[in-house]
């Protein structure tokens, strides 16, 4: 539903979740089929795996559509192994831009609201930093799982 709703605000068609994962799976087939890396499609304040099993979180332009930060947070600092890291990326002034249009819930979108919750969920060493790859500038926000 967000999708639709995205797309109208920009005027032009965006992905659904589905058609994100499917691009997923296609660019990292070769790393799940060595069992390197695992793709979940699932309610990130509730997601099916034990406690203390992941050994690196990877998650992008998503944080911002989650009802609720802190659970979301919880949620992956309970099922990630201790020392873990997770790793979230964003295009800050498009996230701001599409967040001005108001589609986005609330003030999730800002990634202090983001890096708080990582902090109240047990995160340590969270941080943002720049980055840039063929160009083009985004933001990686960075936490270590600490038990």
């Amino acid at each position: 539903m967000w999708a639709e709703q995205l797309g109208k605000q920009l005027g032009r068609p965006t992905r659904s979740l589905a058609g994100w994962l499917n691009m997923a799976k296609k660019q990292m087939m070769e790393l799940i089929a060595s069992k390197k890396v695992t793709l979940h499609h699932c309610d990130v304040a509730a997601m099916p795996l034990r406690d203390s099993t992941v050994d690196r979180v990877f998650h992008c332009n998503c944080y911002y559509f989650w009802p609720d930060l802190r659970k979301g947070a919880a949620e992956i600092h309970r099922v990630m192994k201790p020392g873990a890291l997770m790793v979230t990326t964003l295009r800050l002034s498009r996230v701001a831009t599409i967040a001005a249009k108001g589609v986005m819930p609330g003030e999730n979108w800002r990634p202090e609201a983001y890096m708080a919750a990582l902090r109240d969920s047990g995160f340590t060493d969270v941080r943002m930093e720049d980055k840039q790859d063929r160009n083009i500038t985004f933001q990686a926000i960075f936490a270590t799982a600490f038990k």
